[in-house]
């Protein structure tokens, strides 16, 4: 567990010293596929490092219909970065939407550890760096690219995840019916 998560925060910003601190908050934890992790309504308070397997984050209409907002895959980090995430009941649900392994801690007793440290914020600036990148992908995509184009788009920037995610849910998150992102994929 120590040598992988490690590697993650690294890679992530957090600065070397504070790893033999930080590593005894987290625990391993196995996720069911199916399992909703958090709610709309509830308060998001963990960080998780993704060691297998994929989440998604959607949201529900008034309807029922689900509208897929993104997903998390292996050496990911899944956590709160909007001080609205962090202090306001959640919005949308996260799901494994296949079996996952994870190292999880408390996000405000990571925080504080964190703070500790000179460049203790570097992780939070790279977390939410990745956030607004992942925001500024998806806006082009829905205002440049018409429905091939966004399914082209996707394999490239996660060539691991367009294959595992089932063609409903990755539909949703190109807005697209499954039938277009079928015959899509059948051209392609």
């Amino acid at each position: 567990m120590t040598e992988s998560l490690s590697r993650v925060l690294l890679d992530n910003g957090v600065i070397a010293a504070s790893i033999p601190e930080i590593i005894p908050l987290f625990r391993q934890a196995y996720i069911c596929s199916g399992t909703v992790v958090l709610s709309p309504g509830q308060r998001w308070n963990e960080l998780m490092v993704i060691r297998q397997g994929i989440f998604r984050l959607y949201y529900l209409d008034s309807s029922g219909k689900e509208s897929n907002k993104g997903f998390f895959s292996e050496k990911q980090i899944l956590a709160p970065i909007a001080q609205s995430a962090i202090k306001k009941p959640s919005l949308f649900f996260v799901e494994a939407l296949t079996n996952v392994e994870v190292y999880s801690c408390d996000y405000e007793q990571l925080a504080t550890l964190l703070n500790k440290y000179s460049g203790g914020r570097n992780f939070y600036n790279r977390l939410a760096e990745n956030l607004l990148e992942d925001k500024i992908r998806r806006e082009v995509m829905f205002l440049q690219l018409d429905a091939r184009g966004r399914y082209e788009g996707f394999v490239t920037d996660f060539p691991d995840l367009h294959e595992r995610v089932p063609l409903h849910h990755l539909a949703s998150y190109l807005g697209m019916t499954d039938v277009t992102l079928s015959r899509i994929r059948r051209k392609s």
